[in-house]
């Protein structure tokens, strides 16, 4: 007995001592201020191994131009080659795109997560150490079930987006590209702004032009007049202050009181939360390989309590019996 005891504490012993020599490396496309990262980055160390050694890496790709960006991944990659990580995870779709191919087919195992475009686009599948979370707004399903309480008759949509490449990500998969389409009686028309005044523009004459609603989808990419970066709060507060018609949101970081009223929205910390079982399964053995790409939760309705108020808008109780409402 005494000896099967001994044998015990030795393979705990052992155990513990590999879970605490497990080294991560996170990269993430943008800013560690950005909400969305900070949820994102929340829900990867709820579910990550808590005795893990993280480091994070950030290409701040919202603050910084495009052309900065190969420039950025470079640095970033020279100080993650360096080290022989148990594991690496890549966030968003800029760091996928400019460090997934380097990582491909390599010895160290790969997750990426939040990914708007098809993993294949960044030469990221099939490949034997990688696998990940897929982003998908689930834009049609929000404007079916959103319009319709603003106007139960023809609704016409405006949709607004800057020019980041995950706007693109996202325009490319959920609308083929196109700018202009019909879902059964709801009109819906994409405007994509490089600009902050372009895109305010748009907003300020959505009711003049025919709009019932907008969709605020991502600005944090817009930039003033004279190249400056505009920082993202300082978009939705102009939106939430200036707008003439109700705003909606695809993202939970943008709803809220003096943001938007909200919608049917994706969270951030359930990407992570799903990234990180994840990379457990992999850290305990099983090859990327084997786990096919998958999605996170499939949304949630959640609404601005003040924001509904002030619209006056009333949920049907289908919808508020799901719904998480916030102040």
């Amino acid at each position: 007995m005494r000896i099967l005891l001994i044998s015990l504490i030795a393979i705990l012993f052992h155990a513990s001592a590999a879970i605490s020599n497990t080294t991560i490396s996170i990269i993430h496309s943008y800013h560690k201020e950005y909400a969305w990262e900070q949820s994102l980055t929340e829900g990867l160390l709820q579910s990550l191994p808590r005795d893990a050694s993280v480091r994070h890496f950030y290409l701040d790709t919202k603050r910084t131009p495009k052309e900065e960006h190969p420039v950025r991944a470079d640095n970033v990659w020279e100080e993650v080659r360096g080290t022989a990580w148990s594991l690496v995870i890549l966030c968003d779709d800029n760091a996928a795109k400019y460090l997934g191919p380097r990582l491909k087919n390599g010895p160290t195992p790969v997750v990426y997560l939040g990914i708007n475009r098809n993993p294949r686009d960044y030469g990221l599948f099939p490949a034997p150490n990688m696998t990940g979370v897929l982003e998908r707004p689930l834009l049609k399903r929000s404007l079916h079930s959103m319009c319709k309480l603003v106007n139960t008759e023809d609704t016409k949509v405006l949709i607004l987006f800057d020019s980041d490449a995950t706007s693109d990500a996202v325009v490319h998969e959920a609308f083929g590209g196109r700018s202009q389409l019909d879902l059964g009686k709801v009109r819906v028309e994409l405007k994509q702004f490089s600009l902050v005044d372009k895109w305010r523009e748009a907003l300020l004459n959505a009711k003049a032009e025919g709009f019932d609603t907008v969709y605020i989808g991502l600005y944090h990419t817009l930039r003033d007049s004279a190249g400056r970066h505009v920082p993202e709060d300082e978009v939705l507060a102009w939106a939430n202050a200036n707008t003439p018609v109700p705003i909606f949101a695809f993202w939970d970081f943008a709803v809220g009181r003096g943001k938007t009223i909200g919608g049917h929205v994706l969270s951030a910390f359930d990407q992570g939360v799903a990234a990180g079982e994840i990379a457990r399964r992999i850290l305990s053995g099983t090859p990327p390989g084997v786990i096919p790409p998958q999605t996170a939760q499939a949304g949630t309705y959640t609404f601005s309590a003040y924001e509904l108020d002030r619209f006056g808008i009333v949920l049907p109780a289908g919808i508020r019996a799901q719904a998480v409402i916030v102040p």
